[in-house]
């Protein structure tokens, strides 16, 4: 059985999904080179590198790049180094955009760094504001595990999480969840890949604005960019809008600058704070040397927005591109951006953190709670069987016995579980999926390490680590995955809103439909917030009188009911109780965690129940 020389796999079928090089011989799978494999002079890359250097180049523009940069020992290091500087240039950048380049001076592209361990190169050196993760996911729902896990290590809470290539469906993405995150997403249409999404925390409000999309919704194109934009409210300054866009390789670039700058247009007229993340699929490396690219620069330039990453985002053998951005209009000196060195997929995350704006609604970080241990509920046992309760006992009047003896059981009670203000420490990030342990994380640790090894020396020998570490790795997550779901089911088979939480959970079917900006009173759409709230006080309000207007009057009385009736006279009797049949009442209960009116836990009371009443009415 013949084997792929580039992944060492085994070829099953070889006519079918197998080629073969016409110089050395040698055996592949289609699906791990490229060129056109219907030729029957095909040459590996290996032969046509010896032969010709750039044969196997289809793209001009990485053509020009790769004879810019080549050397035939690769240097991973080198490729790190290539950096956008668009002072360098002076073709294509207007009066306006040269004169506005020059006053920002270098003031943001110079924090734009690679990132190869979050936990201690991702460092501020100001507090963090406003921030934006970007990530290409080539499908959020294949990668999903790996993506929650590089997010919560990364021990670092960003405003927004934008994504693009989700390969999101219409009917999925409530599926597709980041814990305190709202989702707005918008798939593809009539393809699979591409698509792109926002999470936005939930400690932001925000609205859609979908009027500021690229392509409109009366456009019908099938090959176009996929784009979602949101305005973040804010009330103590300018709001921001944030946009994520996707533009497919096969998307025609002047279409796509021409709804660009017409977006750019609209947002220019709002005058409020803008960043435009996304995977554009345009190197602007090739700012200089590729027209459609400069235009797609200067678009931004000519609207007061500049790039924020400025080295490159997606690296491969033989070549280094800028693809993946965020473009603002926000000048501060508080500003970090990055890259995260990181092989989810061939596009590293990018991200931006602003310092001087901060939107998040910030709950108090002290809270009032009582310490519920055993040695507390000892203690409100004893003082419980010490007490007097003698004199409750022979007052006369039941409802001041009562009260009496409500206020001395709460001193108790307040004394033994003492109210204490306690800080409260927020976790950053988003938390770990029960199913991916401490072992597993270690093992996704590694797992960058091996990658960057093999970007660092790309050999053979390298990559088929990285690549079986990594198909194990994910064997193992879909197996932990699984028998976490197995066991949260078999421990709650016998309760059936248990049981039907965890298939919520699975399903998606737990996250809360957003209410809605408008509302439909007396046949007209209203949106204003006073109106809405009149409408529904004046609907609720009148429940009562609308129904009772619709029972038909009859001249019958509800007297003319009771003559038949014997006379209920002594008709009632209520047989005396004991100590035994309050406490059997009282545990049949079910016991909450949480207090009630009086500020007493019912399951601390079930606990102390017998004190309370053996003892207290012996």
């Amino acid at each position: 059985m013949a084997e792929c020389n580039q992944c060492s796999k085994c070829i099953y079928k070889v006519n079918c999904n197998s080629i073969q090089c016409k110089f050395c011989k040698a055996m592949y799978h289609k699906r791990c080179v490229y060129g056109n494999l219907e030729d029957d002079n095909w040459f590996c890359y290996k032969c046509s590198g010896d032969i010709f250097p750039f044969n196997h180049i289809l793209d001009d523009g990485e053509f020009l790049f790769t004879i810019r940069y080549f050397n035939n020992s690769y240097d991973y290091n080198k490729m790190l180094d290539l950096k956008f500087n668009p002072f360098l240039f002076e073709v294509g950048i207007n009066d306006k955009s040269h004169d506005y380049l020059q006053n920002l001076g270098t003031l943001n592209c110079k924090s734009c760094n690679y990132v190869f361990d979050p936990s201690s190169d991702f460092n501020l050196s100001f507090k963090a504001g406003f921030s934006i993760l970007h990530l290409n996911v080539r499908s959020f729902n294949k990668n999903q595990d790996f993506i929650n896990a590089f997010i919560s290590n990364l021990n670092f809470t960003f405003s927004i999480i934008a994504l693009s290539e989700t390969w999101f469906k219409e009917d999925h993405s409530n599926l597709i969840d980041i814990s305190n995150y709202n989702l707005i997403s918008i798939p593809r249409q009539g393809r699979r890949s591409g698509g792109a999404a926002l999470y936005v925390h939930n400690t932001l409000s925000y609205k859609a604005r979908p009027d500021l999309n690229l392509i409109q919704a009366d456009r019908n194109d099938i090959d176009h960019s996929e784009s979602i934009f949101v305005e973040i409210i804010s009330p103590q300054s300018k709001n921001i809008i944030v946009g994520n866009v996707y533009r497919a390789h096969r998307t025609n670039v002047d279409s796509f600058n021409s709804d660009l700058s017409n977006c750019l247009d609209r947002i220019s007229l709002e005058n409020k704070l803008c960043y435009i993340s996304g995977d554009f699929n345009l190197d602007i490396l090739h700012y200089d040397t590729d027209n459609k690219v400069n235009e797609f620069v200067n678009n931004f330039y000519s609207h007061d927005m500049f790039p924020l990453i400025d080295r490159p985002t997606r690296i491969v053998n033989n070549s280094a591109s800028i693809l993946d951005n965020i473009f603002t209009n926000v000048l501060s000196k508080q500003i970090k951006s990055g890259i995260f060195v990181n092989n989810i997929t061939d596009h590293y995350p990018v991200f931006q953190v602003t310092g001087a704006i901060d939107l998040h609604k910030h709950s108090p970080n002290f809270i009032n709670c009582r310490t519920f241990n055993q040695d507390n509920i000892n203690c409100f046992k004893n003082h419980l069987q010490l007490t007097d309760w003698d004199n409750i006992m022979n007052d006369s009047s039941p409802t001041k016995a009562y009260s009496n003896f409500v206020t001395k059981f709460n001193d108790l009670y307040n004394r033994s579980f003492p109210v204490k203000r306690k800080r409260i420490s927020r976790a950053k990030g988003i938390p770990h999926k029960p199913w991916i342990t401490k072992a597993i994380l270690r093992s996704i640790s590694r797992k960058d390490k091996l990658y960057r090894k093999y970007r660092s020396s790309p050999t053979a020998s390298n990559k088929r680590a990285l690549s079986d570490y990594k198909n194990k790795l994910t064997s193992v997550i879909r197996a932990s995955k699984k028998q976490y779901y197995c066991n949260l089911l078999d421990v709650h088979k016998r309760d059936l809103k248990k049981t039907w939480g965890v298939l919520n959970d699975l399903l998606g079917n737990r996250r809360k439909k957003p209410l809605s900006d408008s509302f439909v009173i007396n046949g007209s759409i209203v949106s204003d917030s006073q109106q809405i709230a009149d409408g529904l006080n004046d609907y609720f309000v009148n429940v009562g009188p609308n129904l009772a207007s619709n029972i038909p009057s009859t001249p019958t009385k509800f007297n003319d009911f009771l003559n038949s009736v014997p006379s209920p006279m002594h008709s009632l009797f209520l047989s005396p109780t004991d100590v035994e049949e309050v406490v059997d009442i009282c545990s049949s209960f079910k016991a909450g965690t949480s207090s009630g009116f009086d500020d007493v836990k019912p399951d601390i009371v079930k606990i102390v129940l017998n004190h309370v009443t053996y003892e207290t009415f012996k």
